[in-house]
């Protein structure tokens, strides 16, 4: 049967989509794209798709919604709203583009948006949406997507095993698609979890940010030049790019923040630290990890200050920076961080393997350590729903006045159930698939003929499959207590 695919055009992951695309349209499907600049927009036309299977999410204020549609809108914003996990202004919040801006004309987008995408799903009739929930636009598709009863599929890197992927159907990495098939062959989940305790691989997305310098002059040419080509150098007509001024401002503020972090800043060493240990890795930010699927979590300083009003007397909480992004934070930050008391800030590049060996507890918001503690059997705490929660170990809390209850219940009483998982593994193999998910730019190999197959078959295999999902583990939220797989 025909199935009418959106996908949501989002930077270097667009040209990744295009040739999942082809693959679909090939044999018969039928392709639609949202897109958010006139770069890609472009790129896709000159790529042969027709202008009429393209929803431009591109505006002037000449565009904005006559009052008396923009009335029924607002009507029907609300009547999604109270259907879905989220709202918009939640949304608002999420988008790094947008978040402290106070944009006056924002909402005036944001009706469009929700107006035009709803719209066009409308009309070309869609049944599957294939997005990376990251800026607005994205994250008020899915919310039209539960609206109208369409299939929403994120595609997401395993993490671990590494170079597979599976697909989550929400702007969380939580509950994932079932597939009908399975490559997962003779492999078990003691296997699994073995070679990751003698290995600890480190994540190929995490591997190339390694890569990453302070000062990127080739990002920073490249922006400017896409400026002059489309002939808007000091304003954008979208949502979802900084402006000249921003970018000069980030790199200036990023060369300063390095250098403190590198040369200035005193930390303290894991050996000298005797108490237990409670670990919280920093995140990236602004990163749709936090922002996106962490939203009431993301103000890091006062989830740190939670997390150590939950800890008890005899546990010292240690922070470590991520080691790839020390431009991220300023001096401010840290400061107000090392006045908490019990708070001890380790250096950027302590190994994650041995903190992890000295560690009682550990806490993210979203994070892959959490998934490596509970690999190791390790009590994690996440602040939102993901997916490794199938791990015994690893418990998500949703409400931070029962924090307190969960740490103490990992801390004193808690045992591995090593049989869970195993099962919980052998789970995720079987509904993952052999592929690298990833942009072009951080991993050209992903566009490589038999990376692309693979890809297209992954895709096939969700929309040719009837929604499933695997999910609902240790949820701490208010109306739910801690349950075992």
């Amino acid at each position: 049967m025909k199935k009418k695919v959106v996908f949501s055009s989002i930077f270097d992951l667009t040209n990744v989509f295009y040739e999942v695309s082809r693959g679909l349209k090939d044999i018969g499907h039928d392709i639609y794209w949202i897109t958010t600049d006139n770069r890609w927009t472009n790129w896709l036309l000159g790529k042969g798709v027709s202008n009429g299977d393209i929803l431009r999410l591109i505006y002037d204020k000449s565009d904005f919604l006559a009052s008396t549609i923009k009335e029924s809108v607002i009507g029907e914003i609300v009547k999604s709203e109270e259907n879905a996990d989220l709202t918009i202004n939640q949304i608002l919040m999420m988008d790094q583009f947008i978040k402290y801006k106070n944009m006056p004309d924002i909402m005036e987008y944001i009706y469009l948006y929700y107006h035009d995408i709803k719209k066009f799903l409308i009309e070309k009739q869609a049944t599957h949406f294939f997005a990376e929930p990251t800026n607005s636009n994205e994250i008020i598709s899915y919310m039209i997507c539960k609206e109208l009863g369409i299939k929403f599929a994120v595609p997401r890197p395993t993490r671990y095993p590494l170079k597979r992927m599976f697909f989550t159907d929400s702007y969380r990495d939580y509950k994932y698609h079932l597939r009908h098939d399975s490559d997962q062959g003779d492999v078990t989940g003691h296997e699994l979890i073995k070679r990751c305790e003698e290995t600890m691989p480190t994540p190929e997305y995490l591997a190339k940010f390694s890569k990453r310098s302070i000062i990127d002059y080739k990002k920073i040419m490249q922006s400017i030049r896409n400026r002059f080509i489309h002939k808007k150098v000091f304003r954008q007509k979208n949502l979802t790019h900084h402006d000249i001024g921003g970018r000069i401002k980030l790199q200036f503020n990023g060369i300063i923040n390095a250098f403190f972090m590198k040369y200035i800043m005193k930390y303290e060493k894991l050996e000298d630290i005797h108490e237990k240990i409670a670990y919280f890795p920093m995140h990236v930010q602004p990163e749709s990890s936090i922002d996106v699927m962490g939203s009431y979590f993301s103000e890091q300083l006062k989830l740190i200050k939670d997390i150590r009003r939950a800890l008890p007397a005899d546990t010292t909480l240690i922070i470590k920076e991520h080691p790839n992004f020390l431009d991220m934070n300023n001096y401010g930050f840290y400061q107000q961080m090392k006045r908490i008391p019990n708070v001890k800030f380790i250096k950027y590049d302590s190994s994650t393997f041995n903190v992890l060996q000295r560690t009682d507890i550990v806490f993210t918001v979203s994070g892959t350590t959490a998934y490596q503690a509970g690999l190791q059997g390790i009590p994690a705490i996440t602040f939102s729903p993901m997916f490794f929660e199938g791990l015994s170990s690893v418990h998500s809390c949703t409400n931070i006045c029962k924090l307190r209850a969960l740490v103490y219940k990992l801390i004193t009483n808690f045992t591995r159930d090593y049989e869970a998982d195993c099962q919980f593994m052998e789970e995720l193999m079987k509904n993952s698939y052999d592929a690298i998910w990833d942009s072009a730019v951080r991993s050209p190999h992903v566009l490589e003929p038999e990376n692309v197959k693979k890809l297209q078959n992954a895709f096939l295999n969700v929309i040719t499959t009837e929604t499933e999902y695997f999910g609902n583990y240790n949820s701490y939220s208010s109306d739910r207590s801690p349950q075992q797989i």
